[in-house]
């Protein structure tokens, strides 16, 4: 019974992973900017991940010409709407309103937060 409900949610959490992989390429990667000027980003935009391809297995790093597209991928899949080029690495930001989807839209953040319990 408990492996079902693991395997259930292990397949949920999959689908759900592809998809919002899909849609980063889809769609969200058209909403995030490449820059290389860091004051414009570095102190002003919220910090999200630095994006390292030369990390992945060799059949699946991105050829230089690649990394540009690569980079707005990961970000929009990540929620950033900035990355800063510093080489093969990126770091990815959030300069805008709020994080984004990764279909590119806006993230909505609720209207009345509830406090974490302490």
């Amino acid at each position: 019974m408990l492996l079902a409900l693991v395997v259930t949610f292990g397949c949920a959490y999959h689908v759900a992973d592809a998809q919002a992989r899909q849609d980063a390429s889809a769609t969200g990667k058209y909403k995030v900017e490449l820059t290389t000027d860091a004051e414009k980003v570095q102190g002003t935009c919220h910090y999200v991940k630095s994006i390292q391809p030369d990390l992945l297995p060799p059949r699946y790093r991105p050829t230089d010409a690649e990394l540009p597209d690569y980079f707005r991928q990961e970000a929009a899949y990540l929620g950033a709407d900035t990355v800063l080029v510093k080489g093969r690495v990126g770091e990815a930001y959030v300069c805008g309103p709020a994080p984004l989807n990764p279909d590119g839209s806006v993230r909505t953040l609720p209207a009345n937060p509830t406090p974490s319990p302490r």
